[in-house]
């Protein structure tokens, strides 16, 4: 429990005079650090690790050279994780630059941490990323096969017709013609549509036919156009390929992967992610995609779709969802045939084989019909899946054609599995789930390159199938802006009778460029005179030699608690803006700060080595304990690390909600 003043020390302080002149007489003195030690230890029967500095950051510095493949560069960062995509990316420094131009910069981390992202930002604001470890003393950005043009006009294919097998038709038409209860939410869904395939051909340029084999039986309504011996990942572009995936598309939010990960809210940042507008436009060059990983159990049911139309050609009178309902739809990828289930298993990321989308001049029939393997410019070109065995199985739960336009899934979306992945508030399984017109195609652009992933059935990962846009298609840039990230300080004002909520004040920090840190107090759970010191660099507002409570326009002997309980008013933090050393990483710039007890008379700083932990420092927005609720009760793991600084490292990663504080810049 918190001490608080007492008449008699009150009464001394009114007699020298409380306000912060006449307290700032006192002089600093040091931890009475054996007195501290053993009030932790005798409060929770435990014996500090004596190598134990409390301290879970991590400091080093990078060279970082701006030739990223951008037209120009205004900007390098250092980051913590891919930012497409992802609102989780936070900015560790930043510098000004010009391309081509070299800049050292520092940075602090978890402690938990392997790798990290360095990224080039041009003028408007797009981003190209490289992985780094953390240590390595200079980074740089892949220069090879950095085009996402890969099949150029004169790498295509001659031909002028290309022959189609026998069509079938979709499994939305059948179900709307059925008259079975079960597909009832196709009644009046104006579905037609028909799926068609070339059959077998010969091609030039490298390019050949793969034609579908089902149970040894060979299916020639489902052959597609393909080449092998495409450029392979660029030297650095594999890394960087695997740090997008692995952050924006985790499948499984649990260690025991028994929980399925939702990416679906952060999804929904991108600016493709729109119910009518997960559409390309064509850019009168070959329309080619390429697979690169298949992480699903029903991989051997894929069929990847694509249709194109342009505005201008709907019928007067006709809606654009009717209109595509009866467009007919074409074969890209049989996504069995690119992968085994071995790399299934191990997520294997490959580039091995790109596939040709051709344009057909003229209405689909079967045998030879007009056909280019250029796309004009200018058209709409959508894609979808459909899911199944043999085409004509619609009785199966988990089969189905799912799209990028979210219009088109209305009936799907209430079918089946597929249902399981609405919101709850819609009678789905998932919380932050699918609305029923929501795409189940993600498109995002990343270091030039855009993907497309599919979420297949009953979850919202959208980790299903991962396929790269190989050319064809205009690029529509992504523009993250990924926020600084935080750094938090907590203090406990009386070490020799500690209680250890850790709130007694709570700076937090963020760098804003190389030489600024915005500052912020934003808790004070104690009762006593508290003034704040060590700050470094040039301050505009001067928290050095300042009284806390008075900085949130209090006095201490209000006896007032800022921001440390549960149910009362959040007070704003109280910010400053210091200047610093361009070189200073943010862990020494925390190190250096410390509290004056101008009631106890008593100056608390970062321990040394085997001290209690009265000041601590996180390398993230930290939900510090509620008022009078101890971090061990708060943060299970905590007394783990402090008895052994090698185990439970990221211990401030797994909160107990009812003992933390949650403020609108808690982690999320």
């Amino acid at each position: 429990m918190k001490k608080t003043i007492t008449l008699a020390m009150l009464s001394a302080l009114i007699l020298t005079g409380c306000i912060k002149k006449d307290y700032m007489d006192y002089p600093p003195q040091p931890n009475e650090s054996e007195e501290a030690i053993a009030n932790f230890e005798q409060r929770y029967g435990v014996k500090i690790d004596s190598n134990q500095d409390w301290n879970s950051t991590v400091s080093s510095e990078v060279k970082i050279t701006a030739n990223a493949n951008l037209n120009d560069i205004v900007k390098v960062q250092i980051l913590t994780e891919s930012p497409f995509l992802n609102n989780e990316a936070k900015v560790l420094n930043e510098a000004q630059v010009q391309k081509g131009a070299t800049v050292k910069l520092t940075y602090s981390i978890p402690n938990i941490y392997k790798q990290l992202i360095a990224a080039c930002i041009d003028s408007k604001g797009v981003y190209f990323i490289q992985v780094f470890n953390v240590g390595q003393e200079s980074v740089s950005f892949p220069q090879a096969n950095a085009s996402s043009r890969r099949a150029a006009k004169s790498e295509a294919p001659t031909f002028d017709k290309i022959k189609l097998g026998a069509p079938q038709k979709s499994l939305n038409t059948q179900r709307t013609e059925s008259s079975d209860a079960k597909y009832d939410a196709w009644n009046n869904s104006n579905w037609s549509d028909q799926m068609w395939a070339p059959v077998d051909q010969d091609f030039d340029n490298g390019w050949r036919m793969d034609i579908c084999v089902e149970n040894g039986i060979k299916i020639n309504n489902r052959g597609v156009i393909f080449r092998d011996g495409i450029p392979d990942f660029a030297e650095g572009e594999l890394e960087n390929v695997k740090a997008i995936l692995n952050v924006f598309l985790q499948k499984y939010a649990s260690a025991d992967k028994k929980i399925k990960k939702n990416n679906l809210p952060a999804i929904r940042n991108s600016a493709y992610f729109k119910t009518d507008n997960n559409y390309f436009e064509t850019d009168g060059n070959p329309v080619t995609l390429i697979p690169i990983q298949a992480f699903t159990d029903d991989f051997k049911q894929n069929h990847i779709y694509y249709y194109y139309f342009r505005p201008e050609d709907i019928p007067s009178g006709m809606s654009e969802v009717d209109y595509i309902k009866q467009l007919p739809k074409y074969k890209a990828i049989q996504v069995e045939r690119i992968q085994t289930t071995v790399e299934k298993n191990d997520s294997a990321i490959y580039h091995r084989r790109e596939f040709l989308l051709p344009f057909y001049e003229e209405a689909p029939f079967k045998g030879e019909v007009k056909a280019s393997a250029t796309f004009p410019a200018g058209y709409k070109i959508g894609f979808l899946n459909q899911k199944c065995q043999n085409g004509t199985d619609i009785s199966n739960n988990k089969y189905g054609c799912t799209y990028g336009d979210g219009r088109l899934n209305e009936e799907v979306n209430h079918f089946g599995d597929f249902k399981k992945a609405m919101d709850k508030s819609l009678g789905g399984e998932t919380n932050e789930g699918m609305t029923y017109t929501d795409p189940r195609i993600a498109t995002f652009t990343a270091n030039g390159k855009t993907y497309m992933c599919f979420e297949e059935g009953v979850d919202c990962n959208f980790t299903d199938m991962v396929i790269e846009v190989g050319g064809g298609l205009i690029q529509i840039d992504e523009e993250p802006q990924p926020e600084a990230e935080a750094y938090t300080m907590c203090f406990e004002d009386r070490p020799q009778t500690a209680d250890y909520d850790m709130n007694d004040v709570v700076l937090r920090t963020t760098r804003l460029g190389e030489d600024k840190i915005q500052l912020s107090i934003i808790a004070c759970g104690a009762y006593d005179a508290i003034v704040l010191g060590g700050i470094q660099g040039s301050e505009e507002k001067g928290f050095n030699g300042k009284e806390v409570h008075e900085l949130f326009g209090y006095r201490y002997d209000q006896k007032v608690f800022i921001n440390t309980e549960k149910n009362a008013a959040y007070i704003e933090p109280v910010t400053e803006i210091v200047t610093v050393e361009k070189n200073l990483s943010m862990d020494d710039f925390l190190k250096s700060i410390y509290i004056e007890n101008r009631t106890t008379g008593k100056t608390i700083r970062v321990p040394e080595k085997g001290e209690a932990p009265n000041a601590i420092i996180l390398p993230i927005n930290f939900r510090y304990p509620l008022e009078r609720k101890s971090i061990t009760d708060a943060y299970p793991d905590f007394l783990n690390w402090a008895v052994n600084m090698n185990a439970n490292k990221d211990w401030y990663l797994y909160w107990e909600e009812d003992f933390v504080y949650l403020d609108k810049f808690s982690n999320q």
